[in-house]
């Protein structure tokens, strides 16, 4: 394989390493005099002029930059021995808080790129696979790992690519394609040398359909990195956060045939033929649609379902104009001659459907409850891990109402549930029988009104679903703290300071804080032990007040909801310092 370290470092003062130094972009092309010759604006294959494309860190992607930093440091420190380790450099390939460096670095990459306007032999690269991002795609560099510990070393670092469907320690062949700020991504050509734990994807459209990135790595090890996932994010949060022990992630009982909806589409392009249209999802790294005539992650039903929606488009092509995002979602319906609606009849005699429609009304359960809601409303999508989830998360509490009351002798702590951002009522009504009174609050009306039904449909008198704002949830409850708890379930960006400042203010008993984006959560934890509200071995920040309650990270549980996919649900159970 080509080895290119010699193209890229940064620094102009690097001691002799065996390793040629980068000619710096402000150095080329100049004369003997040193004056720079015109230059010639690069033209695109169709001979019009290629306009730069101005890289700012705001478009980039955070989770690729944190990946990229924590690469360079457990590479210095692998590189390192302990005697002439006086501390990890806070920047590498400039001095720590220099923005004209970073931004002259980050802005002129050393490499062509496809939409840079370069030859495909131009853009063509051998590459070493160094890490695996949380998003599923890797991180890789032209240099060899040795090669890369002796650049680091010297507090430089190279150019960096953004590579999908590869493993760490691989060794691939790629195309780079668009330049981001400080690094490139790539379109993957071929794995010239295979990590141990690659196994043969099952999906035809694996590698090119953007749907899904780990099929070509084994489930138990698919777990694995999703620990690995949640176990940085909390790291990188908070060094702190770093020793806390992260559980083996809980498996979806189906690896494949799990989603109960897929939301294929369309685009209509000029000169495309109206019966060649392709349906299906985006092709990896691109906005351009790739026909997919079947989808394995897709429940058997709702595979039926997204043939049927293709077979309908194609027959109504003629009437769309822009091209159009289509819903298949699973629903559960009285069998015949079993009951005439959802509401009488048992969860367990409902048979499985589709629906197409998106203003229609479907049904999911959940063991022995039932949920309505609008198809096109939002809903977990894997049906086959839902007891689970939900049955962690009531375990949790009735666990700690328990052990909370071991010293009063009485029959558990917690009385009170606050179930904020309840959607239409999952949490507050599966964990509704062990606590006398549960509290839902959701902004949407819409999601209001259906927690009400669901919670009428499965015997759950004690709730009461609330519309308002989560950030002011607290002004409505008067509950007393000590024999509350809460669990919060935001959307993926996260909860926010003032809801969470509230929160700490209140100090209920138990917070269990349920997520999908598992940065977003250790970012609000860490938010609260920056408020002095969280302790880590005895450890809390300090603070000019005293917060009303201080809370132990007493448990963190991811489960696995999207398998083949690089997403990953996390639960943290904070308990109170008494």
């Amino acid at each position: 394989m080509p080895e290119h370290s010699a193209d890229i470092s940064m620094s102009q003062s690097a001691p002799d390493t065996g390793l040629k130094r980068a000619v710096s972009p402000s150095n080329l092309n100049t004369d003997s005099a040193g004056a720079k010759p015109e230059q010639k604006r690069p033209k695109t294959q169709q001979g019009r002029p290629h306009r730069p494309r101005r890289l700012r860190k705001a478009d980039a992607d955070e989770t690729v930059l944190d990946a990229i930093e924590l690469l360079l440091r457990e590479t210095w420190l692998n590189g390192r021995s302990a005697t002439d380790c006086p501390g990890i450099p806070a920047a590498f390939g400039w001095s720590s808080g220099d923005q004209d460096a970073e931004a002259a670095y980050s802005r002129s990459p050393p490499i062509p790129a496809k939409l840079a306007g370069a030859s495909e032999a131009e853009c063509t690269f051998d590459v070493y696979v160094h890490e695996m991002t949380e998003r599923g795609v890797s991180i890789a560099a032209r240099e060899t790992p040795e090669q890369l510990r002796e650049l680091v070393s010297q507090g430089q670092r190279p150019w960096f690519f953004v590579v999908p469907f590869t493993l760490k320690g691989e060794q691939a062949r790629i195309r780079s394609v668009r330049h981001e700020w400080g690094y490139t991504q790539s379109d993957l050509l071929e794995v010239t040398g295979k990590s141990p734990l690659r196994i043969e994807a099952p999906c035809a459209y694996f590698g090119r359909c953007s749907g899904c990135q780990l099929q070509h790595v084994g489930y138990n090890h698919q777990l694995e990195f999703k620990r690995q996932v949640v176990e940085r994010a909390f790291a990188h949060a908070n060094p702190l956060f770093g020793k806390l022990p992260v559980s083996s992630v809980s498996q979806s009982p189906l690896p494949y045939g799990y989603r109960t909806k897929l939301t294929p589409h369309f685009d209509l392009r000029k000169n495309t033929p109206i019966d060649n249209v392709p349906i299906g999802f985006n092709i990896a790294g691109q906005r351009r649609v790739l026909d997919i005539e079947d989808c394995m992650i897709g429940t058997d039903v709702v595979r039926r379902g997204f043939a049927q929606a293709r077979k309908d488009a194609h027959a109504k092509m003629a009437s769309y104009k822009r091209g159009a995002t289509l819903l298949v979602r699973e629903t559960n319906v009285p069998g015949e001659g079993v009951g005439t609606s959802v509401a009488d009849t048992p969860a367990a005699e409902l048979v499985k459907e589709y629906t197409l429609d998106p203003k229609s009304w479907v049904t999911d359960t959940v063991g022995d409850l039932k949920f309505r809601y609008p198809a096109s409303s939002f809903f977990q999508n894997n049906a086959s891990i839902l007891q689970a989830f939900t049955g962690y998360v009531r375990e949790e509490l009735h666990k700690w109402s328990g052990q909370l009351a071991a010293n009063d002798g009485s029959d558990g702590v917690l009385k009170t549930l606050i179930d904020a951002y309840c959607g239409s009522g999952l949490f507050g009504i599966a964990c509704h029988q062990d606590f006398e009174k549960v509290l839902g609050i959701e902004i949407s009306n819409e999601s209001i009104s259906c927690a009400g039904d669901n919670a009428k449909m499965n015997g759950a008198t004690n709730t009461d679903f609330l519309l308002g704002d989560a950030a002011r949830l607290f002004e409505k409850v008067d509950s007393d703290p000590s024999s509350t708890a809460v669990i919060i379930d935001p959307p993926r960006k996260g909860s926010n300071p003032d809801f969470l400042d509230q929160l700490i203010a209140y100090g209920p008993r138990v917070i269990v804080y349920i997520a999908c984006g598992v940065p977003a959560q250790a970012r609000d934890i860490n938010h609260m032990y920056s408020r002095g509200a969280i302790s880590v071995d005895g450890h809390t920040a300090t603070v000019d007040s005293k917060p009303t309650a201080v809370y132990r990270i007493a448990a963190i549980q991811p489960f696995d909801l999207f398998p083949q996919t690089y997403h990953v649900e996390n639960i943290v159970t904070l308990v109170r310092e008494d």
